[in-house]
């Protein structure tokens, strides 16, 4: 590894590793985009805790081992997705109660400090069973970002008829498609690509408040009560800007010290002592991550440990500069996870001149479960028969009808994330016996 382990090295990924797991288990700031949804539903009471961590385990559990592990050893530098899908697990799995935050925050301190000590050792910890289904555990979660951006014209279709919905349907499609084919700058030598999906969530967010905004004026012409479902959000984020503030310091002091990087290619150039390089990509991923994580925390009122990862781009350059470059790190960070905050504030002020509103906080947070519902459920058919080609489909989908004919039935979205990690160890089990074995490709 790139990194040295000395006392500094322990106490930064035991203290990054501590604040994201408290962060996550606080309801404050997780960091995978497709789990900052899920929270409406668990703050309205239709999601209980046991069914977000669920959630959260199958979301994040696959891309930890098959993506950041791996990506973080070939690298020689920790990729900033295993510890924080980590983080995002280990907060969710503890009761925000009592004295359960701490542990949550102890437990995600150890889990920095063994990061740091042995990547590989923890890769084979996770593989030992006969079947390895941890890989596709990650597509439980890969139609979150996807159909997400779809409910702005769901609740626009609640709010002003299938025509307005259909019409903003369409205009979600084209900004996904049109950002697809020409989304891609190139600054010095670097390609930087603007997240289709982030981009057709933000002009389909933008789409709903322009429709409900021309309806019919509340009765007390208030703007600001009206719109309350986004600027609480907003007022719960800013309530905790100081720690969000301490976490951006402390991410960004981990990436000047070598600790962790933003991304693979950022990752590779930073590994090859090329900071200029590997700044620019950072922020090119950082314009295509704007949309979608500001976005996500105004319709969730829960932020990113990273926020919109534009911290890593300065903490590459204070690379190699000594104490100062350190303690230049983490101010910088934590100033630019301040002024994110703020600027979603001033997002929420202008919202609320905005008349109108009325009704569209409950058509937001119905068109939110609906759509996480079916991607959810679909993802984890999907993941289901990766592990299991023969039976995972029939596994899930039984799964699904059981529990609407149960007495008292799990959140729907739960299904498909369970389907699938009980799918796993249900082929082992089969192994074991002699009913499932393995293929050779």
């Amino acid at each position: 590894m790139l990194f040295s382990i000395n006392a500094l090295t322990i106490i930064v990924m035991a203290a990054l590793g501590g604040i994201c797991a408290y962060l996550a288990n606080q309801n404050i700031a997780v960091f995978h985009d497709g789990l900052r949804p899920m929270f409406p539903a668990y703050f309205s009471k239709a999601m209980d805790r046991k069914t977000l961590f669920a959630t959260s385990f199958a979301l994040s559990f696959g891309l930890v081992i098959g993506f950041g592990l791996p990506t973080s050893i070939a690298g020689k530098i920790i990729i900033v997705h295993t510890i924080m899908l980590a983080t995002d697990i280990i907060g969710t799995m503890f009761s925000e109660n009592g004295n359960s935050k701490w542990y949550a925050t102890a437990v995600g301190a150890l889990f920095g400090i063994v990061l740091l000590f042995g990547m590989q050792a923890i890769i084979d910890a996770l593989k030992i069973l006969p079947i390895d289904f941890t890989g596709s555990l990650g597509t439980v979660g890969s139609l979150i970002i996807l159909a997400f951006s779809v409910f702005p014209a769901i609740a626009v279709a609640y709010q002003a008829g299938i025509v307005s919905g259909g019409t903003v349907l369409v205009l979600i499609m084209l900004v996904k498609q049109i950002t697809m084919l020409y989304g891609k700058f190139v600054v010095n030598g670097v390609t930087i690509a603007l997240n289709s999906d982030g981009m057709a969530l933000l002009v389909g967010i933008v789409a709903m408040i322009v429709v409900a905004a021309r309806q019919k004026r509340t009765e007390d012409g208030n703007a600001a009560t009206a719109f309350a479902v986004f600027s609480k959000n907003i007022d719960r984020i800013k309530k905790n800007m100081l720690i969000l503030a301490f976490s951006g310091g402390i991410v960004a002091l981990a990436t000047t010290l070598l600790l962790i990087a933003e991304g693979p290619a950022s990752l590779t150039l930073t590994a090859e002592g090329q900071y200029a390089q590997a700044a620019i990509v950072a922020l090119g991923r950082t314009l295509g991550f704007i949309p979608l994580v500001m976005t996500t925390a105004i319709v969730s009122g829960v932020y990113s440990p990273a926020g919109t990862k534009l911290i890593h781009v300065p903490a590459i350059l204070f690379i190699n500069m000594g104490v100062m470059g350190m303690a230049g790190s983490f101010v910088t960070g934590a100033l630019i996870m301040v002024v994110e905050v703020l600027l979603l504030g001033f997002i929420a002020q202008g919202m609320d001149k905005f008349p109108g509103m009325k009704d569209l906080g409950d058509n937001t947070r119905t068109a939110m479960s609906k759509v996480l519902d079916l991607a959810l459920l679909v993802g984890g058919m999907l993941a289901a028969n990766a592990i299991a080609p023969s039976i995972g489909y029939i596994w899930v989908i039984g799964l699904y009808f059981l529990n609407q004919a149960s007495k008292k039935p799990l959140s729907t979205m739960a299904i498909g994330p369970i389907g699938a990690i009980t799918m796993g160890i249900l082929v082992n089990i089969l192994h074991l016996i002699g009913l499932f074995p393995i293929v050779v490709k």
